[in-house]
């Protein structure tokens, strides 16, 4: 066989069967975890410290959401093992998430309730609970009135936890064409929800907050969101597959600049001015959904990557913490500063935007880095461990090459036996 010939079979041979043991851990996703993450916090820079001229570049770190949806559905497709118990996955998911969940609830809840205008601590407490028990993200009025509002998030993710291992199941036995199929229709799915909305709110410079809920369910829901997630998983079942994207990192990272380009030289159209109208999940998610498997084929075929340095994996280890903290900590700040007290203020009311705030954005930036390094190493991780080793224990895996060769000895045994009889 020549060469050439040996790299395409091994180019589309597949890597992993679905019975396969647990995948080796692709470190330089954990990497871009961070990234991510640290995306999401100067989106939300732009709005509580604001600083003169970045808003239309740091408002599209907002996407890091969708990269989170994109991602989770990819790693949990890649280590997915067909027989893994139902119970025990959802009991990893839960060690995984809630611990840190109610720490990043409780802890602006205990700091906004001292400010709370009368009759406003029981809606506070209400919204508290919607998401330590993860289904704020299906009342459209706790979405952005929430005490942390990054946990709505949380909430669409343990929906995507209810549903993955029904959809795993079939989703990694498909063929490659009918996976690449699923990937186009789950694009246009995307687009199609905000093509409906557009339609059915209009987009305008200042949206009247009237029916609004309806707008804000088609944007940050959980039925809203879920054509991201099973974005990941048919990216992650097609690599299983052996499927290899033609673009390297590059390529793929450059693509996804030209994408947030194009968004930015769009700046001033209307269907960009307020989230829920802006059209960023739907450019920006299969353009994630290209840069991790980039990532991950890079990873699996040995290649040095400074995301998976030890500094850059440390960090995207404390993104989960960091992701659910960074707000608290930025509105605590920007509140002692401008001397506001409820979050939609700066939502309504803008501030001026101004170099002086940069100084208190590096100090918010420090201090939650510092906060979660201290969280993740003490709380997160031992929490999730013990929990994980009583509730969420994989099943005793049997490699295949051990079934067949036991299968092979039954059945000479069977033939001997046979013979003597």
């Amino acid at each position: 066989m020549s060469s050439s010939a040996h790299q395409r079979e091994s180019s589309s041979a597949p890597l992993r069967t679905p019975d396969a043991g647990p995948a080796a851990r692709l470190h330089s996703l954990t990497g871009l975890r961070w990234i991510a993450a640290l995306a999401v916090f100067l989106s939300h820079v732009s709005t509580l410290l604001p600083l003169p001229g970045t808003k239309p570049v740091f408002v599209l770190g907002s996407s890091g959401v969708t990269f989170f949806f994109v991602l989770s559905g990819f790693v949990l497709t890649w280590t997915y093992m067909a027989g893994d118990r139902v119970g025990p996955f959802y009991g990893r998911r839960f060690a995984r998430i809630w611990p840190m969940l109610a720490i990043g609830v409780l802890v602006p809840l205990l700091l906004q309730l001292p400010d709370a205008m009368p009759g406003q601590s029981d809606t506070l407490l209400l919204m508290a609970l919607s998401a330590v028990l993860v289904y704020q993200a299906w009342v459209p009025g706790y979405i952005l009135g929430s005490t942390n509002p990054v946990t709505w998030s949380l909430a669409c993710e343990a929906f995507f936890y209810a549903i993955f291992p029904f959809v795993a199941k079939y989703t990694v036995r498909r063929s490659l064409r009918w996976l690449g199929c699923a990937a186009v229709a789950l694009v246009l799915v995307g687009w199609g929800i905000k093509l409906w909305l557009w339609d059915a709110y209009p987009p305008s410079p200042r949206p009247a907050f009237t029916g609004v809920d309806g707008l804000v369910f088609g944007t940050y829901s959980p039925v809203a969101r879920v054509w991201e997630f099973l974005l990941g998983m048919v990216a992650a079942a097609a690599v299983r597959k052996g499927w290899r994207s033609p673009l390297g990192v590059r390529s793929a990272t450059a693509l996804l600049v030209a994408g947030f380009f194009v968004l930015w030289l769009l700046r001033a159209e209307t269907w960009r001015q307020y989230v829920a109208y802006d059209a960023l999940s739907q450019v920006s998610a299969p353009l994630y959904a290209l840069v991790v498997v980039a990532v991950a084929q890079r990873d699996l075929a040995g290649g040095a990557s400074w995301l998976k340095s030890k500094p850059m994996v440390a960090l995207g280890e404390w993104s989960y913490a960091f992701y659910l903290l960074h707000f608290t900590v930025l509105f605590e700040i920007s509140s002692a500063v401008f001397d506001r007290k409820s979050i939609m203020e700066f939502y309504m009311r803008p501030v001026e935007a101004s170099w002086s705030n940069a100084g208190w954005a590096a100090l918010a930036l420090a201090i939650t880095i510092a906060v979660c390094a201290v969280l993740y190493q003490f709380f997160e991780r031992p929490v999730e461990r013990w929990l994980r080793a009583r509730i969420g224990r994989r099943a005793a895996r049997v490699p295949v090459s051990a079934i067949q060769a036991s299968a092979a000895e039954g059945r000479r045994t069977e033939s001997s036996s046979a013979s003597r009889e």
